[in-house]
């Protein structure tokens, strides 16, 4: 799990914007979000979220979250207690192997998506995408999905703020 506990509200990613897709498959990120999402190597993390939609990481947290939850599964599997339980690990053996790729960022705060991505986010060079906060993370995501997602999700947002800031 992120940790949110030391989070300002200066510290979250919010915001959304629409981005071009560059012909090789570039894309810029609003300027004050670089350096929030950069590490010291100038690379953060893509990770695959549902059709349409790739979540962009700060590689240290992302790390954490993965570590923190990697450890965890693979104490259960010495355990003895995910017997039984072989194909639910496989199949999660097999998304951890496809759901993220660390990137660079470079300079103008553009990130190239790499092939495997290319297809999940389904934008073309010339399109636009979506660039959205998500609090903890930044989101890339088809504009006709964003449409449907967040016309799905618009009408939780006052028992869902109520929820997180009671």
């Amino acid at each position: 799990m992120v940790d949110s506990t030391h989070l300002k509200s200066e510290d979250l990613f919010l915001g959304e914007w629409a981005r071009s897709l560059d012909e090789r498959y570039r894309f810029s990120l609003p300027s004050e979000w670089v350096e929030g999402l950069s590490d010291d190597n100038a690379q953060c993390v893509l990770a695959k979220e549902r059709p349409g939609c790739v979540s962009v990481w700060n590689t240290q947290q992302w790390g954490s979250y993965l570590a923190d939850g990697v450890d965890l599964v693979s104490s259960k599997i010495r355990s003895g207690r995910l017997a039984g339980r072989l194909d639910q690990v496989q199949m999660l053996g097999r998304l951890l192997s496809t759901r993220h790729r660390t990137v660079p960022i470079a300079g103008r705060g553009r990130i190239a998506i790499p092939d495997s991505f290319r297809e999940f986010l389904e934008v073309e060079p010339g399109e636009n995408l979506m660039v959205v906060g998500a609090a903890v993370c930044i989101e890339l995501w088809h504009p006709q999905r964003w449409s449907e997602h967040i016309g799905q999700h618009m009408p939780e947002f006052r028992q869902l703020f109520d929820q997180l800031a009671d």
